[in-house]
């Protein structure tokens, strides 16, 4: 049978092509089917193009070596059977941070979506943000898949994690693409999602938690809230076809009940959404996505609203850095009437 493949691609992080283990593989190769997406393996060689400008021709020449040998490994992963029948692009960035490079190639592909590993992350990691994960979590342009698992069922459960009444102030239109996200997650069987919201009543670990105004609301408020946010849940699934026993509200820490619904409902995939705090540059309003991440056995999907602009610079390292200099070199030399033909790349 002849499949229509979307133009789109799925982009799979390749950290180390020579050893790239074989479920991202897999899990690439059915998120293809499932989307109907063709895949773009990418691998990033994290070298600082100014310094390896700089550089002595036989380091540079071992350089061009190295990335000619990785993007040979990579060609090959695309040949692999369990890819056979697929379309697969590959290609090796030459950029800085890993990052920033992933995130460029996500914007000149167009890309359906990124999926990549997620390492585990210690406290100290998580207190800071400074991982890789948190940084694609804040500014990847695409669906950002995490994968935490090593096998993908989609005929699991998948798991949207809403905000109807939006008290952590998101955009009104977020939940409808976590909504639709996770309906893709399942192959269109509405049927398989299931929404859910956790709120905590208790005192917050932090003065300026989201769920601070617990303090001022009474036991009838408290349950006038969840009144309401049981009917805003009811909208979301009348507005996509989801089952009214589809849903679960608990009072709670999101970071421990999230985990424990996961588990319990044997969910495939986490659909979250994800926001900017202008000026901050954080991107998960009370950071519960950064908490939760850690704590769930499944994988995690994370959405952005639409418009979302990504704050990365689509130029790469070496354009950012070399041009200057080279700008600097050429005016000096045009100042000292040295010959500017040959200005050093």
């Amino acid at each position: 049978m002849n499949r229509t493949w979307n133009s789109r691609p799925i982009l799979v992080a390749v950290r180390a092509p020579a050893i790239a283990a074989r479920p991202i593989l897999r899990k690439a190769a059915a998120l293809a089917k499932l989307y109907q997406a063709p895949l773009r393996f990418v691998h990033v060689l994290p070298i600082p193009q100014s310094s390896l400008a700089r550089a002595s021709a036989t380091i540079r020449e071992a350089a061009e070596a190295d990335l000619e040998d990785r993007i040979s490994q990579l060609k090959r992963l695309g040949e692999l059977a369990v890819l056979r029948g697929l379309p697969v692009s590959t290609a090796v960035r030459r950029d800085y941070p890993v990052q920033d490079a992933l995130i460029r190639e996500a914007m000149e592909s167009d890309a359906r979506m990124l999926l990549m590993e997620s390492n585990g992350h210690g406290r100290f990691t998580r207190l800071f943000l400074s991982n890789m994960d948190w940084e694609l979590i804040r500014n990847c342009p695409c669906p950002l898949w995490l994968s935490k698992s090593v096998k993908f069922d989609p005929r699991a459960p998948v798991l949207a994690a809403v905000d109807p009444l939006h008290s952590h102030a998101k955009p009104a239109m977020l939940d409808d693409i976590v909504v639709a996200n996770a309906i893709e997650a399942t192959g269109a069987r509405a049927d398989k999602v299931m929404l859910c919201h956790a709120f905590d009543v208790r005192e917050p670990a932090l003065i300026d938690s989201p769920e601070a105004y617990w303090f001022a609301m009474s036991q009838e408020d408290q349950r006038a809230h969840q009144q309401d946010l049981e009917q805003g849940i009811a909208r979301l699934q009348r507005n996509a076809d989801i089952p009214a026993e589809n849903s679960v509200v608990v009072r709670g820490d999101p970071a421990i009940q999230l985990p424990r619904l996961a588990k319990k409902y044997g969910a495939s995939i986490v659909v979250m959404g994800a926001v900017s705090r202008r000026g901050l540059k954080r991107v998960f309003i009370g950071n519960t996505a950064e908490r939760v991440l850690d704590k769930l056995p499944c994988d995690v999907l994370v959405v952005k609203p639409r418009g979302f602009q990504s704050p990365v610079d689509r130029r790469t390292y070496r354009d950012r850095t070399e041009r200057p200099r080279r700008h600097l070199l050429t005016s000096r030399r045009r100042q000292s009437g040295g010959d500017i033909t040959h200005v050093a790349h």
